[in-house]
């Protein structure tokens, strides 16, 4: 798998600039959830050049995985907390970022090679994920029916939705239909990589939504 890649796995890694980009629209005046996005997107691509960095025959870099995958949800789950709406559902995504990290160390004993990180502990986490992103997407939503698709967190929590939901059911199909059929492996990677391309597409489009309104003061 590691020789003779499709073009769009590249792509789809080049895509995770696509926010950056799109934040160059507001510059400064980006609001902090939005800010918090692109953050995100810079820890991935770093996260990815690490890997290309370590990348070596004989070379075990489970290590940078144990240190980028905590860092990444993190930032997601403080960038979503970000849009709550409510002081209990802010404080529950801020107190997810810590029991997370716990869950993640609890699989520790459990992993002994990156294969077995990417088969168990990242569907696990990215799941945790999904539910947040889906949990803020619905939530807003019902809360704000109107003109939901001039708000950053709808293009946004549909793009990591979408991004989350592939990150769960990837590994264990590659699990289980590489030894028998590398081709449909293949073939699930490059579906992979263009669902990753329209989710950041999606968050992009987020990015560049309308700034909010300043509320007005004084006296009418």
């Amino acid at each position: 798998m590691q020789r003779n890649l499709p073009w769009v796995l590249h792509a789809a890694s080049l895509a995770q600039a696509l926010p950056v980009f799109a934040a160059l629209r507001y510059g400064l005046r980006l609001p902090e959830q939005r800010r918090w996005i692109v953050v995100w997107c810079l820890a991935l691509l770093a996260s990815d050049a690490a890997l290309l960095w370590f990348r070596a025959p004989g070379y075990n870099n489970l290590w940078l995985q144990w240190v980028t995958v905590p860092l990444h949800n993190a930032i997601m789950l403080w960038t979503l907390s970000l849009w709550q709406q409510d002081p209990v559902s802010r404080l529950a995504f801020r107190v997810a970022i810590p029991l997370d990290l716990l869950a993640l160390l609890a699989f520790i004993p459990a992993v002994q090679s990156a294969a077995t990180f990417n088969q168990f502990t990242w569907p696990f986490q990215a799941l945790v994920l999904l539910a947040g992103s889906l949990y803020t997407l619905v939530r807003r939503a019902i809360g704000e029916p109107e003109r939901v698709t001039s708000q950053d967190w709808f293009w946004v929590t549909l793009g990591t939705s979408l991004f989350f939901s592939l990150r769960i059911a990837l590994p264990p199909f590659v699990e289980l239909m590489l030894p028998t059929n590398r081709e449909l492996t293949r073939l699930a990677y490059v579906v992979s990589a263009w669902a990753d391309i329209l989710a950041y597409i999606l968050i992009a489009r987020g990015v560049v939504c309308p700034l909010p309104q300043a509320r007005s003061g004084g006296f009418s």
